[in-house]
């Protein structure tokens, strides 16, 4: 039979609290894929990469998913709190990974499905690559190709869902966009 469900019924207890919700989406889809679910309901503002999430807060995560142990539950609680307030005393977004090379910045922002700079980014390579005698399709088969592979990658190891694999795709379709006129 397939299967579906609301993703965000597993986490409500935790609202107020994203850092811990989205580690339990991302987590519980992981392990719910792969163990059968057809369809799961989800916001994809609030999914994570597997690989990416903090290891301490996913192996508490799982712990409450798979029911590792009876006091999982309390232990998840009680670190959702130092979560919490270490995400409140860090307010705002981290931009550190765009210190990066503008190579690393555009794998970044298609895995992470962010679209805030991909324009400017894309245009400093295509300008590096058209100043290297380079066509701006150069741009397309190399840093985003790039990317996206990366995306497909997780994808098919199912550490990366559908929702978020869309978000990439729309990074991809903005890079190339911006590309057309050159």
């Amino acid at each position: 039979a397939k299967t579906s469900g609301g993703v965000s019924n597993v986490s409500f207890s935790f609202r107020g609290n994203d850092a811990v919700r989205e580690a339990i989406h991302t987590v519980f889809l992981y392990h719910a894929i792969k163990s059968g679910l057809s369809m799961g309901i989800v916001n994809a503002g609030m999914l994570g990469v597997y690989d990416d999430l903090e290891p301490v807060l996913r192996d508490k995560v799982e712990d409450v998913v798979l029911n590792r142990h009876p006091g999982a539950g309390e232990a998840l609680v009680d670190f959702a709190v130092t979560v919490k307030e270490g995400k409140a005393r860090n307010a705002g977004p981290d931009l550190s990974w765009r210190q990066g090379s503008v190579e690393e910045r555009l794998k970044h922002a298609l895995v992470k499905g962010i679209t805030d700079f991909v324009v400017e980014d894309t245009e400093e390579v295509r300008a590096t690559m058209a100043a290297a005698g380079k066509p701006p399709l150069a741009v397309i088969e190399g840093p985003l190709m790039a990317g996206m592979d990366v995306v497909g990658d997780l994808f098919g190891a199912g550490k990366m869902f559908l929702p978020q694999v869309v978000k990439s795709a729309r990074v991809m379709k903005q890079a190339v966009a911006h590309l057309l006129p050159f």
